[in-house]
Formats: structure tokens, C-alpha cells, sequence
């Protein structure tokens, strides 16, 4: 039985809402989601610095079997300044994640932009959940009769 890519397409892309702190966007094989979760600069008394992080869901959907396929991305970013000198820190992932990351900070002077938008003050945070991102897209697919792609084990072993 072959499935319909563009009704998947569509049927994810119906989840997008202005609430939201990422948006669905079509792909030629599928969707990709893209959030940038963090967004982070302060000044204290002896330094400064900016935090940014962000994630990147790729979803191919393969409508000959029925199946879809998640390929995952994220990075972040860190800067700072003081009397230690600089100091940059750079991570990047590929692959599965199942992640929760809450951070905060405070200081002087704190700026942070996240789903509610700039906010300027004393204190910083955010909060990311990759199932945020995944489940609804897991939900929907699978509404549609629509399975994840098993790996080279799972066909193997018939997992």
C-alpha cells in the first residue's frame, strides 16, 4: 500500500499555531522542524556574556511503505568575558535525542528571548523537551496509519 506524502505534509503542517516556539516547514521528502530554544545575553559586574541553542528535526517520510524516519540536530553556543579572559564553547549533535534542558541565570543586567517573546531584567531561564517537537508529529502520522522506519536491527531481528 503506498501512502500519500502530501496528506502527511499537510497533516503535520496543520499543527502549526502562533503559541508555538517552532513551525513545521515542508521539505521535499517530508518536514523539518526548527526551534531555536535559547537566546541569552547578560552583564554582570566583571563580565558579560550570550548563550544561544538550537534544534533541528528532519522528518522523511517514506510513503511506499508507510513509514517515517526522524534525523535530529542541535547546537549551542556560549560566550563569555570577565576578568579570566574569553572564553567560546561550541557543541553540535546529530543523531536520536530524547532531551529536557532548563537553564537560568542571574545577573545585573539580563536579557532572554524565548516563545514569549524579549524580556529585559534581573533573571533568565529557558526550557526545551524535544517531545515538545516530536510527539505531535508522532501522534499525526500515526493517526494516518503511518509507522516508524524500523533501523538495521529492528529489521533484522524483526524488532
Amino acid at each position: 500500500m503506498t501512502f500519500d506524502l502530501r496528506d502527511a505534509q499537510a497533516r503535520i503542517l496543520a499543527l502549526n499555531s502562533e503559541e508555538l516556539p517552532f513551525i513545521y516547514d515542508p521539505t521535499p521528502d517530508g518536514i523539518v522542524a526548527h526551534w531555536r530554544y535559547a537566546d541569552q545575553r547578560w552583564l554582570g559586574f566583571i563580565g558579560a556574556g550570550m548563550f544561544s541553542a538550537e534544534y533541528e528535526l528532519q522528518v522523511e517520510l517514506h510513503p511506499e511503505d508507510g513509514e517515517w524516519e526522524f534525523h535530529e540536530h542541535s547546537s549551542s553556543s556560549k560566550t563569555t568575558v570577565g576578568l579570566d579572559g574569553l572564553s567560546t564553547k561550541r557543541t553540535w549533535q546529530s543523531g536520536p535525542q530524547k532531551t529536557f534542558t532548563f537553564g537560568g541565570r542571574a545577573a545585573p543586567i539580563a536579557q532572554s528571548t524565548d516563545r514569549n517573546g524579549t524580556t529585559t531584567g534581573h533573571l533568565m531561564g529557558y526550557q526545551f523537551t524535544t517531545d515538545e517537537v516530536k510527539q505531535p508529529v508522532i501522534d499525526a502520522l500515526t493517526a494516518a496509519g503511518w509507522k516508524p522506519r524500523k533501523g538495521f536491527f529492528g529489521k533484522l531481528f524483526g524488532g
